[in-house]
């Protein structure tokens, strides 16, 4: 670990509760911001319940929210074995020619791919077929469910056309049912733009145009970042202590345009940021990293914007303001002519980290004894987090992906 702070002991049964499975939410809601929203204050330390259309009303005007703006792709592909025998490929994130996986899906060319397979006596050198299409899969390496495979096809046309054609959406094996014409949309949030994720920002699948005009009228501005979600959301946390899990890779990034509106903010007279999901801090707290190691180290000293495990942990880190880090990125940006930055970040949030940028979160209900629970113990402090389980457990709150919400804030305003 290159953190000069060790974290304290996150053994994952400090982590977890009894969730039942009947409040596990298998369909959304027929209205996107009709679903429960929990808020809780971290000072005093009290608990309300609402609806999420009420969400503006809980925001100081003039603040901001960051939404992320990753679309799911159709990413689970059934595909046949020489034998004839059906094997299931999801796609979580390309490896090669590069790791973007929106200019990868843009592509016409072939690409590796990591992926899941569910299927028996699949082996490296093994050629799978999409059974429609020209779509093939030659497995490279497979080590138990996880592989690499490259992805061929003879149509000039690029992989999104093609998986759009034969995937399915991949829906969270908790949900235990096939995704329908309906998850196409509701599995998606209403600003989803750059392909990317095998698996929704699900804490933005609550917005509506009509929360959007009510965040406007009170003058709460938006701005957009990009984290697409991988391996990580389907990879379980098989360790005894969280120390020892290793985060997977995800793809952020940010234009400078953003970065832009955030240091405005942060000048502002209400310098007050809400993350809307787990994605969404995880990439403001992979910024703040970044740019508290360029301050650290010298502008000059790093070529790229990579992210690694422990940083939220790094003592040396800390001490920067908000200010000084977005200024610090656009600087080294701006000597490269950026307009976009973008790296690959490991980051874990969990008890005892640093918290830099973000005042409140929007989260969903997260699994007992994972990596997402343990970002919102992180950002909601215990007993904080238990007091919001308990409470959402109590009061008939809907959990995971299509449940209810939570509206956690950390600084009084």
């Amino acid at each position: 670990m290159s953190s000069s702070t060790t974290p304290h002991s996150l053994r994952l049964e400090d982590y977890t509760y009894t969730l039942p499975s009947s409040r596990i939410a298998a369909h959304p809601l027929p209205e996107r911001d009709q679903s429960k929203l929990l808020v809780y204050r971290a000072q005093p330390g009290n608990i309300e319940h609402s609806h999420f259309h009420d969400l503006p009303l809980l925001l100081p005007e003039c603040s901001l929210i960051v939404v992320n703006r990753t679309r799911v792709i159709a990413a689970r592909i059934l595909m046949m074995k020489p034998t004839g025998g059906t094997v299931e490929v999801l796609l979580t994130d390309p490896v090669r020619p590069l790791r973007d996986p929106a200019v990868v899906l843009a592509s016409s060319e072939r690409s590796v791919w990591r992926c899941l397979i569910g299927g028996r006596h699949v082996t490296s050198g093994m050629i799978l077929k999409e059974p429609h299409t020209d779509l093939v899969a030659t497995v490279i390496d497979r080590d138990g469910t996880e592989a690499f495979v490259e992805l061929s096809w003879e149509r000039n046309v690029s992989l999104s056309q093609v998986i759009s054609e034969v995937g399915h959406l991949p829906l969270p094996p908790y949900i235990h049912r096939e995704a329908t014409p309906e998850d196409a949309e509701r599995y998606q949030t209403v600003y989803a733009v750059e392909e990317g994720s095998v698996a929704a920002p699900t804490a933005g699948l609550h917005f509506t145009d009509e929360v959007f005009d009510a965040l406007v009228e009170r003058r709460i501005d938006r701005t957009e970042v990009t984290l697409h979600v991988g391996l990580g959301t389907f990879r379980p946390v098989d360790v005894d202590d969280a120390r020892d899990h290793v985060m997977h890779e995800e793809r952020f990034g940010i234009t400078r345009s953003a970065l832009g509106d955030i240091l405005g903010k942060v000048r502002s007279e209400t310098p007050w940021i809400t993350a809307v999901g787990t994605t969404s801090i995880r990439t403001l707290e992979s910024i703040y990293a970044f740019g508290a190691r360029l301050r650290r180290d010298g502008v000059q000293a790093h070529d790229n914007a990579d992210v690694s495990q422990w940083e939220a942990f790094d003592s040396s880190l800390d001490g920067c303001t908000r200010e000084q880090v977005l200024e610090t990125i656009i600087e080294w940006m701006d000597s490269r002519n950026m307009q976009e930055l973008w790296g690959n970040t490991m980051l874990m949030i969990a008890p005892g980290c640093r918290i830099a940028m973000v005042d409140a979160l929007i989260t969903n209900f997260h699994q007992p004894g994972n990596t997402l629970l343990l970002l919102v113990a992180g950002f909601c402090g215990d007993p904080g987090w238990r007091d919001v389980y308990a409470s959402a457990l109590s009061n008939g709150y809907r959990f995971l992906s299509y449940g209810d919400s939570s509206l956690l804030i950390r600084t009084q305003y």
